[in-house]
């Protein structure tokens, strides 16, 4: 397992509105094309693992949603209107109908792909991803109270709840770490430290953040992310909590789903009802793995779309 931020090739794109949009690519740039979409928050730089990626014929592809790292902002976006950025990206690649896979926060967007793109999506996988927060029992109630406060002022106001959002989400600052509400008191003593207290699960993600290299990675692709400050995490916790304008029960292609059984990032509870509402669909869980596990097994979820 070797996880990287240094792509094989980091480019950027003109969309027709005037915007840029960035994006890199990994592997094998002759081989088999699969997406890969970051969590809340990321960026395009990160390969769980470049050597499984080779290995496996695979030419990822990763992207910089609206506001974070080199794409340019997009103040209306939602999961359902950043599917037209995805669709001129991949015209622009000349990209055959490819898979893509929503890594945490990135799941929902790859649903939404799903949803709109079925003729150029042929399947997704979902790793460690949430389901859609309207539709999942008790998702709300996973949120501190301060957050279901400005859930309710966004419903509400929504000009005055995305300027509370903003001000929340400041604490995501220009290292690319993020502290939940929960977590706030409790702020680390240094950058490792708060690097290891956001991402970890327990004892497995902890032993994999200790492996050589691992850390180093992972602030470069959070670090990147933050590139612009919080405007595009201030986007993704809105559209984390927005009606979605589409259900799970919606995605007709086969959904691959992968948990780690100990996460604590995305519980249980996600995968099953993406189980029970979406009509196709597969389940592989990692008994004791935390959020993290696609690093450790990214050439095995690669196969699902061999």
């Amino acid at each position: 397992m070797r996880a990287t931020a240094s792509p094989t090739l980091d480019r950027t794109m003109l969309l027709a509105d005037g915007r840029t949009l960035a994006f890199s690519e990994w592997g094998d740039l002759g081989g088999k094309p699969v997406v890969l979409l970051h969590g809340m928050p990321g960026s395009r730089l990160m390969c769980p693992d470049i050597d499984a990626t080779r290995a496996a014929g695979i030419r990822l592809i990763t992207i910089d949603r609206p506001g974070y790292g080199l794409s340019d902002p997009r103040p209306d976006r939602t999961r359902l209107n950043w599917v037209d950025d995805y669709v001129e990206l991949i015209d622009h690649l000349e990209l055959p109908p490819c898979p893509i896979v929503g890594w945490s926060g990135g799941g929902p967007y790859a649903l939404a792909c799903a949803y709109r793109l079925a003729d150029r999506v042929p399947s997704i996988g979902l790793a460690g991803s949430p389901g859609l927060t309207g539709e999942v029992p008790g998702a709300l109630e996973d949120f501190s109270a301060e957050g279901r406060g400005l859930i309710d002022l966004l419903h509400r106001d929504r000009a005055a709840g995305i300027e509370a959002i903003t001000r929340h989400c400041q604490e995501y600052g220009g290292d690319g770490l993020y502290l939940p509400f929960r977590f706030r008191a409790h702020r680390a003593p240094n950058r490792t430290a708060q690097t290891r207290f956001m991402l970890s699960s327990g004892d497995a993600d902890d032993r994999l953040l200790a492996r050589p290299g691992m850390l180093e990675a992972i602030h470069d692709w959070l670090g990147e992310g933050a590139r612009q400050g919080s405007v595009g995490f201030v986007r993704d916790w809105i559209d984390r909590v927005d009606r979605e304008g589409f259900s799970t029960s919606d995605v007709q292609q086969v959904v691959h789903i992968w948990i780690g059984e100990a996460d604590r990032q995305v519980p249980r509870y996600h995968a099953d009802h993406l189980v029970k509402t979406i009509p196709r669909t597969t389940l592989t869980a990692y008994p004791r793995e935390g959020h993290l596990f696609p690093f450790d097994h990214w050439g095995e979820m690669l196969e699902a779309f061999a």
